[in-house]
């Protein structure tokens, strides 16, 4: 257990950590804190997910038909605010405005831009039109998948599940919850990628360059080290993705997302997407933090692979740097954005992702590392022998 500790201690070096931990808050302020800042970008956005989490509380994370009436009576108390919030425009009397009937009319006129524009910013116009939608998504008695051209695209299996998300209860699952959490997500994954390269990548190849591995040769216990720095490694690379999973969680958790755990993935009031699972929210933030780890882990083994037999740090580098960009420019974003969701398997792309794909590459990565790992073990027994 002495070798191990011993062995952690070389992969946890203060300069390395020092270093990663400047390029994560440079990393973090230039990117995902975006998303933080605008957890909900824009009023209606924000609306929605003010309306989601009031509604949560007050229904439960769905809408059942018997309770679809009292949203009637919500969207006349906002027009009501809204025609009382107009008395401090003076100048949209003037303009003919004198209720929201009469703006929404108003509202489609060229010479009166500008006044609608102050008017939906300086009122409830956002939280109203949000009703409205939304209330039209619910009533709308036509099959809202086939009015659509892209249903057809799919397999016959495909639309049948699509076919079952849409009989599911309505759910008050945010849409612009869950646009902030895949790029959230998305970033989490890529920088838990770039420090765990950035962490290991040394890790080998400073005992080969200080020909630790000639002194280790001498002794039996020396000869069998691989076994403890692979797992010293794989350790290391599962505590760095743990803490960079803890420390996204805290300001991710702190904009009330969690208000929404209970609500299930599909067949939201919103126009949020269609899932291949029957997962509440909360279940899904539980699954994608389960493959960031699983990232961290099978990009951890590659990552060890390649030092192993790297013999010095200019050609480690060689290799560090196309597994950032395939690892996590390419790969690790690609496997959480909208997550067991139909989608395009790229912008553009004219096949779609199929269920449970994403799983099945993170699996593949880690047998991929698991087996990479196995083979410089078995390769290190034979020159035992």
């Amino acid at each position: 257990m002495s070798l191990f500790w011993q062995e952690l201690k070389k992969i946890w070096r203060p300069g390395i950590l020092a270093g990663i931990v400047l390029l994560g808050l440079i990393y973090y302020y230039m990117f995902p804190s975006f998303y933080i800042e605008h957890f909900s970008n824009g009023p209606s956005a924000q609306d929605e997910f003010d309306l989601s989490v009031e509604w949560v509380a007050q229904y439960g994370p769905t809408l059942e038909p018997e309770e679809r009436a009292e949203l009637d009576s919500r969207l006349a108390e906002e027009v009501a605010i809204f025609d009382r919030q107009l008395e401090g425009f003076p100048e949209a009397a003037a303009a003919g405005i004198t209720d929201y009937a009469s703006f929404r009319t108003a509202d489609q006129t060229e010479e009166n831009a500008r006044l609608a524009w102050d008017i939906r910013n300086g009122t409830d116009c956002y939280t109203i039109s949000a009703i409205q939608q939304m209330l039209e998504r619910y009533d709308d008695p036509r099959d809202y998948l086939r009015q659509h051209d892209y249903f057809e695209s799919y397999t016959a299996k495909e639309q049948e599940q699509m076919l079952v998300v849409n009989s599911w209860p309505r759910s008050f699952l945010s849409r612009s919850v869950m646009d902030s959490t895949d790029y959230y997500f998305k970033y989490l994954a890529q920088w838990t990628t770039i420090s765990v390269i950035l962490l290991l990548s040394p890790t080998l190849v400073r005992d080969r360059l200080r020909r630790t591995r000639s002194l280790q040769w001498s002794g039996r216990r020396g000869r069998r080290v691989l076994h403890t720095q692979l797992a010293a490694g794989l350790v290391s690379a599962l505590l760095l993705s743990v803490v960079n999973v803890t420390v996204y969680a805290i300001p991710f958790l702190a904009q009330g997302p969690l208000a929404l755990k209970d609500c299930p993935l599909g067949n939201s009031v919103w126009a949020v997407g269609t899932p291949w699972f029957n997962w509440t929210y909360g279940q899904y933030l539980a699954v994608l933090t389960g493959m960031v780890l699983a990232l961290g882990i099978g990009i951890g083994a590659v990552t060890l692979f390649l030092s192993r037999f790297s013999n010095n740090y200019v050609s480690m580098l060689l290799k560090a740097f196309p597994l950032f960009v395939t690892m996590g420019g390419f790969f690790a974003t690609w496997v959480v954005h909208y997550a067991f969701f139909f989608h395009a398997a790229w912008d553009g792309a004219d096949f779609f992702v199929s269920k449970g794909a994403e799983a099945v590459c993170v699996t593949v990565l880690l047998i991929a590392g698991a087996a990479l790992t196995g083979w410089s073990c078995v390769k290190q027994r034979k020159l035992e022998c």
